[in-house]
């Protein structure tokens, strides 16, 4: 799985259990972020949100 679609599963993850909060700007925030990682990390982030 390559990064770009582990920010985007992710970020949905994140942004699903956020319901609150401004969706696009979260998602944003949350893209920003996962971009600033690398693959490892996004990886290990990965099985918290998507399992």
């Amino acid at each position: 799985m390559d990064k770009e679609h582990l920010i985007d599963l992710i970020s949905n993850s994140i942004i699903s259990e956020i319901k609150d909060l401004k969706i696009n700007e979260e998602k944003l925030i949350a893209n920003n972020y996962l971009n600033n990682l690398n693959l490892n990390q996004l990886r290990m982030i990965s099985k918290e949100f998507i399992l």
